[in-house]
């Protein structure tokens, strides 16, 4: 039973890997007539095929379209979704911009975006792809050596083989980007669908080396599949792109949006491999719409397929008549050259039409030509004036289909720097005008898939960073969790009331520092899809640049009107004619239209209801109000400082009693000192004269006389 559950799952293995190659050659039978169009017109941009006398219009036209529609960086603007009180919207606003400006200026943003936009223009769809790159370095275990980094693929599918268990907690992320990689449009596709939202997956070509493949699916995904150096097709091609001498195999990345998998898939391979960081092919970057791209930039709409329509093709009898015209007119240009026939007697005359300038010919036989009718009758030249006037009219006959080409494409003249010089300056803006008109649609396009190319990168960043990392990246600076506790056991403490003190307002500093988001906050709320889509929009400012003199003098005239309309608001909104809101509304109203950005947007939304000039009779109460206000701050300063001096009156008065009564201590201590003292000289006095009356008897001498003077001494002592 164990043998037959083994088949059947291997057979259930094959018939997946063959639906999807079925898939993925399909995807590419759809697109083939496209894709050979596409090759002609490329090589018709690069003039591979230069034909004779062609007029090379698709490159001209390109190179004009390319810089309009894109000719700058694009600057993310992540701000709160709804414009009100939020720190913590404010400050993931903040560390998603600051992230995403890091990004832009690096990594080959930019390279990648001009190429996408030339793919739009010349092929028809322009496409890059969102990588997270993460340089993963395993710690040092106690007592066991260092051990090697493990290298992740650039999205995080595939890499070397995972470690152990004992070994998984010992990696850490040293450093994390995301890159914005331009995709060829060779190397992708997609399933079929009318909209961008039908499409149920999509792929991008690899070519990978063996080691590569090892390294990115494992040996054993790899077992049967060939290596070998590509064939090379065409010999100019292999000059112009160099040879490729490592032997490498095509695999595809396929990204399966209905079955929520990323796989790779070969044309010989008899099952889906998986990569080995994500060995049940679960995606490896969570975006919005799953794919790792945004829809395809495509220059020319197409509402009933996503199949790309080349721009070229728009024009393209309108350019192949062009070089039809240039041709003939180089053929008659080369006809016109100066020829004609002499008198072969005046064997001066060949001399003479090779004479330098200010050179005299010398002749011998100047009575021959001159009886013969001068020298206008010994020469005779060929007409070429019917040939001039073909010229002509071939020259208006080019610039006339250069008019329609550039009425297709809606580029004017004035572009072109080729304008006539008696126009009024009215005419010139009005076909200024005209031309950025007809290019705001590509412009809005190319504006869309840039913006949703850096809300993918905005989710990844989000999704993936750490703290350290934010913290290189925006060197901005919010306390951790354990530091805003500490703040509030300090703030705690601040507002115990002293003993006989008046209980005072929290320090202003403190309070502000508690309102700043931390670290632990604005993480969980970066790593909240739901919460951060709805608190935090992400969007990009124009990439078109215009020229500085119109950038300055519409800025000028949009100054002199704001300030115009403000002063004709001011007495309105005074009065209360005129809400404060519907004030701030026309002004806002006219610098969305310019487009001033979101900083002055910010600055005129502050904007608040003045407050109403008061009559006399509110000045005299406030003036009585006051008064009272400033009578009652003094009764409380006066008792404030009363208080405060009984209590050092009392204070005092306490000092001094607890003084008086250690000195009458210190006093009745010396008295008894001074009794015992004086018992003990008293009782040595005592034991002195039984020492002398002892002696006086010892002696045994009866005269009377002697007596006396002994009681005599006795008295004394």
């Amino acid at each position: 039973m164990a043998k037959k559950v083994v088949q059947a799952a291997s057979a259930k293995e094959v018939a997946a890997a063959r639906r999807w190659q079925r898939e993925i050659s399909v995807a590419g039978r759809r697109e083939k007539d496209w894709r050979d169009y596409a090759e002609k017109v490329v090589k018709r941009y690069r003039a591979e095929e230069r034909r004779k006398n062609s007029f090379n219009v698709l490159w001209s036209n390109t190179e004009v379209l390319r810089p309009a529609i894109y000719n700058s960086k694009p600057q993310p603007d992540v701000r709160r979704r709804f414009r009100d009180a939020d720190p913590l919207g404010k400050a993931v606003g903040e560390v998603l911009e600051r992230s995403l400006f890091v990004m832009i200026d690096g990594n080959g943003t930019d390279a990648a975006l001009r190429n996408d936009v030339l793919d739009a223009l010349l092929p028809g769809r322009g496409l890059s792809r969102i990588r997270y790159i993460p340089k993963l370095g395993r710690g040092t275990a106690p007592d066991q050596p260092p051990q090697t980094t493990r290298d992740e693929d650039d999205d995080g599918v595939g890499g070397s083989q995972p470690p152990a268990d004992n070994e998984e907690s010992l990696e850490q992320v040293e450093d994390e980007q995301t890159i914005i990689e331009h995709v060829d449009w060779h190397d992708f596709r997609h399933g079929f669908g009318r909209v961008w939202s039908e499409v149920p997956w999509v792929s991008f070509r690899h070519k990978l080396t063996k080691s590569d493949a090892v390294k990115k699916l494992g040996s054993d995904g790899i077992k049967g599949i060939e290596f070998a150096q590509p064939q090379i097709e065409d010999e100019k091609q292999y000059h112009q792109e160099g040879a490729e001498t490592a032997k490498v195999a095509e695999f595809w990345e396929v990204w399966d949006k209905e079955g929520e998998k990323v796989f790779f898939i070969h044309e010989k391979a008899e099952r889906l491999i998986f990569p080995i960081a994500t060995p049940k092919g679960e995606p490896p970057l969570d975006f919005e719409g799953f794919f790792p791209c945004p829809e395809p930039l495509m220059i020319v709409e197409n509402t009933g397929s996503l199949l790309p329509i080349c721009l070229f093709s728009l024009y393209e009898n309108q350019a192949n008549q062009l070089d039809k015209i240039t041709a003939r007119i180089d053929k008659i240009v080369a006809a016109l050259r100066l020829r004609g026939v002499y008198d072969s007697r005046i064997a001066e005359l060949r001399d003479l039409t090779a004479a330098d300038d200010n050179e005299m010919v010398p002749t011998q036989n100047a009575a021959m030509w001159q009886d013969a009718g001068g020298l206008e009758k010994a020469i005779a030249w060929m007409p070429v004036e019917q040939a001039a006037k073909v010229l002509e009219a071939l020259y208006d006959a080019r610039d006339r289909q250069k008019v329609i080409i550039d009425e297709i494409l809606g580029i004017s003249d004035i572009v072109r720097g080729a304008t006539d010089p008696d126009e009024t300056l009215g005419a010139q803006r009005l076909k200024s005008n005209y031309y950025s008109v007809r290019l705001r649609r590509m412009q809005d396009a190319v504006k869309r898939y840039v913006c949703d190319l850096i809300r993918l990168a905005s989710q990844t960043i989000a999704a993936k960073y750490g703290v350290d990392t934010f913290q290189r990246m925006t060197n901005l600076s919010f306390p951790t969790a354990q530091q805003k506790q500490q703040l509030q056991a300090k703030l705690a403490l601040s507002q115990q009331p002293q003993m006989g003190m008046a209980p005072q307002p929290p320090p202003p500093q403190l309070v502000q520092a508690l309102k700043v988001p931390s670290w632990d906050e604005i993480m969980e709320m970066m790593h909240s899809p739901a919460l951060r889509q709805f608190r935090i929009d992400v969007e990009t400012d124009s990439m078109i640049a215009g020229t500085l003199e119109a950038d300055m003098g519409g800025l000028s005239q949009l100054m002199q009107a704001i300030g115009q309309l403000m002063t004709e608001l001011e007495p309105l909104v005074q009065s209360g004619a005129l809400p404060i809101d519907a004030a701030k509304e026309l002004v806002m109203c006219v610098i969305r239209r310019a487009r001033m950005g979101t900083a002055v947007e910010d600055a005129f939304d502050k904007m608040q209801q003045p407050k109403p000039p008061p009559n006399p009779e509110q000045i005299k109460a406030q003036a009585g109000l006051q008064q009272v206000q400033e009578k009652a701050q003094a009764d409380i300063q006066v008792a404030r400082m009363k208080a405060q001096l009984d209590a050092h009156v009392a204070q005092m008065e306490q000092q001094a009693q607890a003084q008086q009564n250690a000195q009458e201590q210190a006093l009745e201590a010396h008295r008894d000192a001074q009794k015992q003292q004086f018992e003990a000289m008293q009782s040595r006095l005592d034991a002195f004269v039984k020492i002398i009356v002892a002696t006086i008897a010892a002696t045994k001498q009866p005269d009377a006389a002697v007596e006396p003077k002994a009681d005599q001494v006795v008295g004394n002592a």
